[in-house]
């Protein structure tokens, strides 16, 4: 008798485990993605190590278009360096897996008005308790960048 509650009660905790991994995204988790990303590029912009701590995973992983490649700790020592850069993004777009979302498009970098960089850029977004963390940024410095230097 025992074996016949606990089979349908195995399932049960499967399928409920399973269909809270596989959490169907809506319009305002993606609302509360472009503004976790203004979070992030504004974290950037002040060199606020302290709030692109709050917004990014453990697992953070910056590969720079310096050819840098940097873990959470390294780049929150390195986000003053960041201060008064600020990003204008293009040509966005973005591909959702399950909780994961990657954004990728072009941004162009400036510091103090002048445009110092423009990189074709991704993204790695995942939703988990309850909020949007930053996990992962690749920049390439765009070949219109290069020739113009």
């Amino acid at each position: 008798m025992k074996k016949l509650i606990l089979l349908p009660l195995i399932f049960f905790l499967i399928s409920t485990y399973s269909s809270a991994q596989n959490k169907s995204l809506s319009s305002k988790d993606f609302t509360q993605l472009d503004l976790a990303e203004k979070e992030m590029v504004n974290a950037l912009s002040n060199g606020d190590s302290t709030a692109f701590k709050k917004i990014a995973g453990d697992e953070y992983i910056d590969i720079n278009a310096n050819g840098t490649r940097l873990a959470l700790e390294g780049m929150l020592l390195d986000l003053p360096n960041y201060k008064g850069l600020s990003v204008k993004f293009s040509e966005q777009a973005q591909r959702v897996y399950g909780t994961f979302v990657l954004r990728t498009g072009r941004g162009t970098l400036y510091s103090g008005g002048q445009q110092v960089g423009e990189v074709f850029y991704t993204q790695g977004w995942i939703y988990r308790n309850k909020r949007w963390q930053f996990v992962h940024w690749q920049g390439t410095m765009t070949k219109d960048f290069l020739q113009k230097k």
